[in-house]
């Protein structure tokens, strides 16, 4: 069902796109740096589209990237946390002074 849903939606986007190319073919003056160039309004607006996408999935990445980071940072930190109270856990139960208190604790209750 989604990947039916997924073609329905790539195939209006096309068509979109193919509408928009057939109704902008009008020139345009293009001025870059080093010239000028006459391209297609189409063309230009469909290589505006594909490097903003670029730049928006190159952004999304890094950020991506960053985040994957500081979780797997956290959770190095988590274990090494739970590691320590485990440890603390079992020295608590070994000293004598923790089991005289749980035998005062049960004469006063």
């Amino acid at each position: 069902m989604i990947k039916l849903l997924s073609l329905i939606a790539t195939l209006a986007f096309v068509g979109f796109g193919v509408v928009l190319g057939l109704l902008n073919s009008t020139l345009v003056s293009f001025d870059y740096l080093f010239g000028q160039r006459h391209i297609p309004l189409s063309v230009l607006l469909s290589i505006s589209f594909v490097l903003g996408m670029l730049f928006a999935g190159l952004f999304v990445f890094t950020q991506v990237i960053r985040l994957q980071w500081k979780l797997h940072r956290l959770n190095k930190q988590h274990k090494q946390q739970t590691i320590e109270i485990i440890e603390l856990k079992k020295q608590l139960h070994r000293t004598p002074l923790a089991k005289s208190q749980d035998i005062t604790l049960k004469n006063l209750s």
